[in-house]
């Protein structure tokens, strides 16, 4: 019985106690499929459930189950794409800690650059928030954010290249 698919239950466009009983050990073996070993699916859930049951206060979902299993996987795209950008600005991080520690009068890269650029670094590359949610927060068209904030990569690019060729 517990290990009968979800689809063979009558759908469910609310979450009860019995519900949740029922689709916990399929998600809970889908977000240990599609995560890494190090990422606890059960925190997964959990984090599934809670988004759900905000969800539904809005009213009812058509397939709990889909939606669960949709905001399992979500969730895992997003854990990914946070991976993905902490790898690739960590060391653009690094690299100006230590300009700031060899030079603390010289250049700062950082500290050249437009408040509302660096805003826009840090929000979208550090904190991994999506253009349209940086953009409403700054009040800033989406597609003229997209161009300050590549504008404000290539700058702190090439000023860390600076760095590199006279340090």
């Amino acid at each position: 019985m517990a290990d009968e698919p979800i689809a063979a239950a009558e759908p469910a466009t609310g979450l009860d106690e019995a519900t949740f009983a029922r689709l916990y050990p399929f998600l809970r073996r889908f977000a240990a499929v599609i995560s890494p070993p190090e990422v606890d699916p059960d925190d997964m859930v959990q984090e599934a459930l809670a988004r759900c049951l905000r969800r539904l206060e809005d009213g009812p979902i058509e397939r709990v189950d889909r939606y669960l299993r949709r905001v399992v996987l979500n969730l895992e795209l997003t854990r990914r794409r946070t991976a993905m950008r902490r790898r690739a600005v960590d060391p653009l991080l690094a690299a100006a800690a230590e300009t700031r520690d060899a030079y603390p009068s010289d250049l700062d890269p950082l500290g050249g650059m437009d408040p509302t650029d660096r805003a826009v670094l840090y929000l979208t590359a550090v904190e991994g928030m999506p253009f349209a949610e940086v953009a409403a927060l700054l009040d800033l068209p989406e597609a003229s954010l997209r161009v300050r904030a590549s504008r404000a990569r290539r700058k702190l690019r090439t000023s860390l290249e600076g760095v590199d060729r006279h340090g």
